[in-house]
């Protein structure tokens, strides 16, 4: 009888405890769509401030936070400028590019905690949300060179969608880098000056034996669009079969986010992102390359860097594809056809993945 009663009593303050977690999680949600919501606004019109604030306090009333809705008294809103660099919120500023909302919802009665004196509760919550453009992003793309590229017009497609990508950037005028990795080669035998190939092997020293092959860097990264998009992208770089044939996602995976994170061209303060398309499936290491690409996945979001995935073609491997864009945080799209099709299929692919690195963010 003794313990029933410590028991139940347990369970009685669980209960609290329980809604404790929720009012924070549903707090949180409220001031992350009123912080996007806000942002957007003032992403359309710089200097419409007043209604980027009367935005964020609509949407984070709309939203039911515990037993009711947020007083528009606690809610607040600050507009200032990110700064990358340092990771910080600065209210105010001549071009304002980012939004600060928090919030707090309090006066929610307990049910048992009252036996204990604690009679009500309360939570808040902040974010900070920042235009695109105001951020600085290094993107790495991940391409598929093997042999089935050279089939159902997919390096045709490659060419002329990859180079899209490339633009859809550019044009958002940001501080933005862009480097391309091919998948993948043999260390120990590829040879790219007596193959008469413009590339070099990357040595990230990741992998725990040659068949587990490499990825080859094709560009570092690089504020030089045109040349990307005339020579890197084109087809003197571009061909199926580059580096022997194979298939090493999950080399080229974790060499590309080792060049983000470690490589002499990483910057402090930025966004980073993979963007990986591949026509086929993962056979190295040749027995287990689907298990190694997501482990090289999983490195990649330890180094808080996003994985956008595409699958190209018939042939592809979408469920590998869209496990490795889930354990990076990112999406995963596909172009599916063969032939001509395969080019405006591969195009919106490219256009969505941009599309979606561009959007504006929550950052804090």
């Amino acid at each position: 009888a003794v313990v029933l009663v410590v028991l139940f009593a347990m369970l009685a303050f669980s209960i609290d405890v329980g809604r404790v977690i929720m009012l924070r999680s549903e707090i949180q949600n409220a001031v992350d769509a009123g912080t996007l919501a806000a942002q957007l606004k003032l992403q359309m019109d710089p200097k419409a401030i007043k209604e980027a604030e009367e935005e964020a306090k609509k949407y984070v009333w709309l939203n039911s936070v515990g037993s009711n809705l947020v007083d528009e008294d606690a809610i607040g809103v600050e507009v200032g400028t990110w700064d990358a660099d340092t990771l910080q919120f600065n209210v105010g500023g001549s071009e304002p590019n980012a939004v600060h909302v928090f919030a707090r919802q309090d006066d929610q009665t307990t049910s048992f905690s009252k036996v204990i004196g604690v009679h009500s509760f309360g939570a808040g919550a902040s974010a900070i949300a920042c235009n695109s453009t105001a951020q600085k992003r290094d993107i790495m793309m991940v391409l598929d060179l093997s042999g089935s590229m050279a089939y159902q017009g997919r390096i045709e497609a490659l060419r002329a969608a990859a180079p899209v990508f490339v633009s859809v950037i550019e044009q958002a005028g940001g501080d933005d880098l862009i480097g391309v990795m091919g998948l993948s080669a043999d260390p120990s035998t590829f040879d790219p000056k007596k193959s008469g190939n413009s590339c070099t092997p990357y040595n990230s020293g990741l992998h725990p034996a040659p068949n587990y092959h490499v990825g080859v860097m094709e560009q570092p990264l690089t504020d030089n669009f045109t040349m990307l998009k005339s020579s890197v992208l084109g087809a003197s770089h571009l061909f199926a079969s580059k580096y022997q044939g194979w298939t090493g996602t999950g080399a080229a995976l974790g060499d590309a986010a080792h060049y983000l994170a470690y490589g002499g061209d990483a910057r402090s303060g930025s966004s980073r992102y993979i963007v990986l398309m591949s026509d086929g499936h993962a056979n190295r290491p040749p027995s287990n390359g689907p298990g190694y690409a997501e482990q090289m996945a999983a490195y990649a979001a330890s180094l808080n860097i996003t994985i956008y995935t595409i699958s190209l073609g018939n042939d592809a491997d979408p469920v590998l594809m869209g496990e490795l864009a889930a354990i990076g945080g990112g999406k995963h799209f596909e172009a599916l056809g063969v032939g001509a099709a395969l080019i405006p299929a591969l195009t919106a692919a490219f256009e969505k993945v941009a599309g979606e690195i561009m959007t504006t963010q929550l950052v804090k």
